[in-house]
């Protein structure tokens, strides 16, 4: 099972993810918390992946759809601190071209504003 903490900095949400993003370990969860978030005004999304040290495909195509919900709002999505594990397989997918990437969340935060 995978956490999610969330911290807003104005009308930026931050969300840590702990855990496996993963299909076993959390299915869903990324696109729940990012429609409630939505359903709640806030469409500028950082997702803090420093306690994330491996993703599957299940987890790739959370991220995606994560990106497809806010974009279809006008909003953003922004990954940071990626540790090289996910790193790596978001370049081997070329996923790292789709997404914007921040090595912190200061940066990340300052770049949605």
């Amino acid at each position: 099972m995978i956490k999610i903490i969330e911290r807003t900095d104005d009308n930026v949400a931050i969300c840590k993810i702990e855990g496996k993003l993963s299909g076993i370990e959390g299915k869903g969860q990324v696109q729940d918390k990012i429609r409630e978030l939505i359903e709640r005004d806030l469409i500028k999304v950082v997702l803090d992946l420093s306690k994330v040290n491996w993703i599957d495909s299940t987890g790739l195509g959370e991220l995606i759809a994560s990106l497809s919900s806010l974009k279809k709002q006008d909003g953003l999505l922004v990954l940071s601190n990626i540790q090289d594990p996910v790193q790596s397989l978001l370049k081997m997918t070329n996923l790292n071209q789709i997404f914007d990437i921040y090595q912190d969340v200061e940066k990340a935060v300052e770049a949605l504003r």
